[in-house]
Parts: C-alpha cells; structure tokens; sequence
C-alpha cells in the first residue's frame, strides 16, 4: 500500500510504522484549499482533524467589530480541526488558508478508532496539545503584561526562527506579512504596528522591504523582548 509523501513526517504519525501509516492513509481524504479560503469555521457543525501537508494555515478569532486575533500559524506537518479533544483552542475559531494549502481530513470517528488502534498516535497527540497549551499560555501572557514593541519584537524572533534565511544584509524573514495580518498576532491596530515597526527600523534593528522583513539586530530584539 502507498503512503502520502508527507504523512511519515507528520506530528501525529511520528513513529508510527509504514503498514500502520498505510492504514491510516486510506482512511483519510485529500483536500485543497486556495489562498484567502476558509477551511472551517464556528459554524460548522462536522468533527474532523486536518493534517497540513503544503501551504500554511492561519487559525483566528473574530470579535463583533470585525477585529480578528491570530491564535497560531501552522506550517506543514502540523493538525488542527474541531473535535472534541481539541475543543479548548479552537471553539469558535476560524481556520484560514494564508497560501494555497493541501491538507489530509480525518474524521473525528476516524482519529478515535486510529487512536484505539495505535496508542502512539494518541502519545504524539497528547504531545501536540500540550505544545499549542503553552503557546496558547504564552500569547495570553504576552498580551496582558507586554507593550507592543515588546510583544512585536517577540513576534519577530519567533517569525526569524521559523521562516530566517541568513543574507549578507541580515536575517531575512522568508515569508510576506502585511501589517494587519502583523498586528492580528500581536494583538494591536493596524495603524499602532506600523507606528512601532517604523520606531524599530529607526532604531536599525529591522528593516522592511517589499512586505518582507530584514533582522538586523537579534541581541536588540531580544533585550526589546524582555522589556
């Protein structure tokens, strides 16, 4: 039996054999989404995981005056879905397709018989929401007891971290990121990032350019992030 390319690499299925995998594969189906697409939403009544195998995933909450706050960006090899075992991040969520994404969809019938069947899919589960738990508990933090420029500059590094290629000019974030889709991970106005993202560039510690973001400064974000 075949296994999708990407499934081995997968959080959940880490460890997992290919005859197990295999398994699992023909339980799931192949989804396509464009960017800008909703893949799900509140209103949406289906249990299911999705498991990202290309593009990269955007998952909000919308407040009634339309402001939105990004609860996570996934990459590939990453799940998220509305069932009842992730329900605590992702009630009354949105989950967005900030490039073109293909994702695998399993069922939440399906996740829990895989689970019955194969006890380390639900180890690494386990260890997936403990890791979205403390991201979670962080951005909370963040938000409560940081300023901006300190909670931007931690949104940075994290984005360096991620997405960093090291060019002669410095650390350049390799993906493109409008301001509003910065201040929804901060947790701030349009108009107040880029207030702060010009105060920084001032400062040398980044520059911009074409949507894109150069560190110039780690050490200065860094003490900037524990200000």
């Amino acid at each position: 039996m075949s296994i999708a390319p990407h499934l081995p690499e997968h959080e959940l299925f880490q460890g997992l054999p290919d005859g197990d995998l295999a398994a699992l594969d023909e339980r799931s189906t192949a989804l396509s989404f464009a960017k800008g697409e909703l893949i799900y939403s509140p209103f949406d009544r289906g249990e299911s995981i999705f498991l990202l195998e290309e593009g990269r995933v955007r998952i909000y909450r919308s407040a009634h005056d339309g402001r939105q706050l990004t609860l996570a960006m996934l990459d590939p090899g990453m799940s998220f879905g509305q069932v009842a075992v992730l329900e605590h991040e992702l009630q009354d969520a949105y989950a967005e397709a900030l490039t073109d994404c293909s994702v695998r969809l399993l069922t939440a019938d399906a996740l829990e018989r895989a689970m019955a069947e194969h006890p380390r899919l639900a180890l690494n589960l386990m260890r997936a929401l403990a890791a979205r738990l403390r991201d979670a508990e962080d951005q909370v933090e963040s938000l409560a007891f940081r300023p901006v420029p300190a909670r931007l500059a931690a949104k940075l590094l994290e984005l360096m971290d991620r997405y960093g290629r090291v060019t002669p000019s410095g650390i350049r974030i390799d993906e493109r990121f409008t301001h509003l889709q910065l201040a929804e991970m901060i947790g701030t106005s349009r108009e107040t990032l880029t207030k702060v993202l010009n105060e920084l560039r001032d400062e040398h510690l980044i520059d911009v350019r074409e949507r894109l973001v150069w560190v110039l400064d780690v050490d200065g974000l860094e003490r900037l992030k524990g200000a």
